[in-house]
C-alpha cells in the first residue's frame, strides 16, 4: 500500500510540476520581450521615385482584451516588387519598448511566418530576405511580389514563432507564437 501511494503522490506531483509551466529554455537570455501591442508594415517599391506603403495593427489592451483598435488595410499595386520591414511595439506603458530589437539582438529564437488568404494566395509572393546567425530565416526583413492583374482582396496571416521548446529549423513553426495577426489586402492595378 505504501509502494502505491508513493507512486500516486510522484505522478500526482509530476503532473502538477508539468502544469505549471516549469519548462526547460534553451535560450541564454534572463527575460522573454514584452507582448507586442502595435505592429507596423512599411514596404517599398524598387521604382523610381519609390513608393512607400504603410500599415499599423494596434491592440492596446495586448492579448485577451478587446479587439484591436486600429487594423490598417494593406493596399499593394499588381505587378509590383516590394522591399518590406515589420516592426514590433508594446505601447502599453511608457515609454513604448521597441521589441523589433530584442527580436533582431535574439534572431536565433525568432522566426516570422507570411501566409496569405486562400483568396489572394496565387496573387502575391511574400519571401523573407533576411537570416540569423543560423543562415536560417527570420522575417524582420523581406520581398513582396504582387502578380494579378485584376483587383483582389484577402489577408495576410503574420505569426512569430518564439522558439523555446522546440529547436527552430527555418521550417516548422514553433509551440508559441508572439503574436498572430491578420491584415487586410487589397491588391489593385
Amino acid at each position: 500500500m505504501n509502494n502505491f501511494l508513493a507512486i500516486t503522490f510522484l505522478i500526482i506531483s509530476s503532473l502538477l510540476l508539468n502544469s505549471c509551466g516549469i519548462t526547460d529554455h534553451d535560450h541564454d537570455h534572463d527575460n522573454d520581450h514584452d507582448y507586442a501591442t502595435t505592429v507596423i508594415l512599411t514596404l517599398i517599391t524598387n521604382s523610381i521615385p519609390a513608393d512607400t506603403v504603410s500599415a499599423t495593427w494596434k491592440d492596446l489592451d495586448g492579448p485577451g482584451g478587446a479587439l484591436p483598435s486600429i487594423i490598417d488595410t494593406l493596399k499593394l499595386r499588381s505587378g509590383i516588387t516590394y522591399r518590406g520591414t515589420i516592426e514590433l511595439y508594446n505601447e502599453s506603458k511608457s515609454p513604448r519598448t521597441d521589441i523589433t530589437a530584442e527580436i533582431r539582438e535574439y534572431s536565433y529564437e525568432h522566426q516570422f511566418f507570411y501566409t496569405p488568404s486562400a483568396s489572394i494566395s496565387n496573387a502575391i509572393e511574400w519571401s523573407i530576405t533576411d537570416t540569423d546567425k543560423n543562415n536560417l530565416p527570420v522575417g524582420l526583413q523581406f520581398e513582396v511580389l504582387t502578380k494579378t492583374s485584376t483587383v483582389q482582396g484577402g489577408s495576410i496571416n503574420i505569426v512569430l514563432s518564439h522558439y523555446d521548446s522546440i529547436t527552430k529549423d527555418g521550417i516548422r513553426k514553433s509551440l508559441e507564437s508572439d503574436i498572430d495577426i491578420d491584415y487586410p489586402i487589397i491588391i489593385s492595378q
